[in-house]
């Protein structure tokens, strides 16, 4: 009985000091990103990221989406939400062609 309580709890502490795998991509781009672009200064990882970007959109109720320093977007949740919806879910969106991260960013400083 001692073996098993042993074996039992092996599997916990094996599960709660274990690393977390990155969650894999769950969908590609399919739809062009809607809205004014949030500029973030750190790159999309296919995680979910601190701090709540699209919290601006529960304020007004304008579509917008996060784009990151990689060049990579994600799309907020429908207006009247405002969750990070594309990043909680590991969804992308296509940014426009004349929209560029980099300068946009070193634009607003």
């Amino acid at each position: 009985m001692g073996a098993f309580f042993g074996v039992l709890l092996l599997i916990l502490l094996y599960q709660a000091v274990r690393v977390a795998k990155a969650p894999v991509i769950v969908q590609d781009a399919e739809a062009a990103c809607i809205g004014d672009p949030i500029r973030v200064d750190y790159a999309f990882a296919w995680t979910v990221e601190e701090p709540h970007a699209c919290a601006v959109q529960c304020t007004d109720g304008k579509p917008r989406y996060i784009l990151y320093t990689n060049g990579l977007g994600t799309q907020c949740e429908t207006p009247p939400g405002c969750n990070d919806y594309g990043e909680d879910n590991g969804v992308i969106c296509t940014v426009p062609a004349n929209v560029s991260p980099v300068s946009a960013l070193s634009s607003e400083s």
